[in-house]
């Protein structure tokens, strides 16, 4: 049996429409705040993070933050993902608790994102944090 395109459409906006609706007041504020955070981010990129490293855009998905990054001298072949992976939860990840400026962040419980591609745009290798586990001092 297929199913059209427009079933799946209208199915689609029926389960994003009501998923809406059921988000609380403190769901909605927290969208808000991290909408109008990625909109003043976006105004300043790309932006070069280290020699190696540029932030090309920023997203948010419910109380998500992502930020999508480019390894700008290496194609994702040349990456070896588990590698990658530690040195990013070594130098990026194991550094937001300590950060003060993720202190609204962390205050939020927002779970950052940190998603690298290669110079090509294909993907190598995501982390995350949930800021809600980080100690509030």
């Amino acid at each position: 049996m297929r199913i059209s395109a427009s079933i799946l459409f209208i199915a689609f906006c029926f389960i994003s429409s009501s998923s809406f609706a059921q988000q609380t007041k403190e769901e909605r504020e927290l969208s808000n705040i991290l909408t109008q955070t990625a909109k003043v981010v976006t105004e300043k990129l790309p932006m070069i993070i280290d020699s190696d490293t540029r932030l090309d855009s920023v997203a948010t998905v419910g109380n998500q933050f992502i930020y999508t990054n480019t390894l700008t001298q290496y194609i994702a072949e040349q990456m070896d993902a588990e590698q990658l992976d530690i040195v990013i939860q070594e130098n990026v990840i194991d550094t937001i608790c300590l950060n003060k400026d993720m202190k609204g962040f962390i205050d939020l419980g927002v779970v950052l994102i940190y998603r690298y591609l290669g110079k090509e745009g294909k993907f190598i290798t995501e982390l995350s944090l949930d800021t809600s586990t980080c100690k509030k001092a």
